[in-house]
């Protein structure tokens, strides 16, 4: 594997403006009122009703998930490993949730000055026109971007680096993005993981022998899942695919209505699924212990 030519980093830049300030005259009249410390607490306005925000806050929501989805972890610093075999996708998605961003924006904007008289009547005396932007300016204050760079090799580094401990700091280097690129197939088996675990606990009884209630999204969730695994799976690791092809078969392709009462409802599907996934987690949960020393071989 050539990380430099399978992989690059990706980072996601999310603008909003909060819509809330902070109201010095009013903080001091509560704890005035009070008899309360200046210092002991804050009045936080809500600018405009919070029902003008749903839909760029929904966008934005959708965007930080399908960023970390359609990715898998690297830093700390915001940066996260996309998959030359996933850009195509990622940047379908994620060029889609920018123009819908900018749609959202549009909407917002030629609503502001309607929710403004909202928000007079609902903040009464403590409403001032000055404290809201320009509609010109919000344009600036909504946004959603990502970035793609390139993936540090060691050789980068050393190029800058003149030192007798060269090799040393580089084998350093090199053993760090082992360990991140190993953290990153880890993570794929956790993601499928947990959701087959998601799919067995529903699958339960409560203490009168009822089906728990089983949602459509469950299966949803696996099927997205199995769809997103084989692009994200950089080391093409053997072990990872299986477990994906059988979640896939035994869970990703049942009807969620054969699993709960309704008038599908198969009990046999039922207890095959919940047989399945239970089998499915036992193997799930014997990769942690046993796959370091393989996903070092794949590297």
């Amino acid at each position: 594997m050539d990380l430099n030519s399978d992989a690059m980093l990706v980072s996601l830049r999310i603008a909003a403006w909060s819509g809330r300030l902070y109201d010095r005259d009013a903080s001091t009249h509560v704890a005035v009122h009070h008899d309360a410390s200046a210092s002991a607490g804050r009045y936080n306005k809500r600018l405009l009703p919070k029902d003008a925000f749903a839909a760029l806050t929904a966008t934005m929501s959708r965007a930080r998930t399908a960023h970390y989805e359609q990715t898998l972890p690297w830093d700390d610093k915001g940066s996260r490993l996309l998959t030359v075999a996933n850009y195509e996708r990622y940047t379908e998605i994620m060029d889609g949730l920018c123009e819908k961003m900018v749609r959202e924006r549009t909407r917002f904007i030629e609503d502001y000055e309607d929710n403004i008289d909202r928000a007079r009547l609902d903040l009464g005396r403590l409403f001032r026109i000055q404290d809201y932007p320009s509609a010109a300016a919000l344009k600036a204050k909504f946004a959603i971007a990502y970035r793609i760079a390139p993936v540090p090799d060691a050789d980068h580094f050393m190029a800058k680096l003149a030192s007798s401990d060269t090799e040393q700091v580089k084998r350093g280097i090199e053993r760090d993005v082992e360990e991140r690129l190993h953290g990153a197939v880890g993570d794929l088996y956790r993601r499928l993981g947990e959701a087959v675990e998601r799919v067995s606990d529903r699958l339960r009884e409560d203490e009168n022998g009822k089906p728990l209630v089983f949602r459509n999204s469950m299966i949803g969730n696996i099927r997205d899942l199995v769809d997103i695994v084989p692009r994200l799976n950089i080391f093409g690791d053997d072990e990872l695919a299986r477990l994906c092809e059988q979640v896939k078969n035994k869970i990703a392709g049942v009807d969620p209505d054969a699993l709960r009462p309704s008038r599908s409802f198969d009990p046999a599907a039922r207890g095959r699924v919940k047989r399945d996934a239970d089998a499915l987690l036992e193997r799930f949960a014997g990769y942690f212990g046993s796959r370091d020393e393989a996903l070092r071989k794949a590297a």
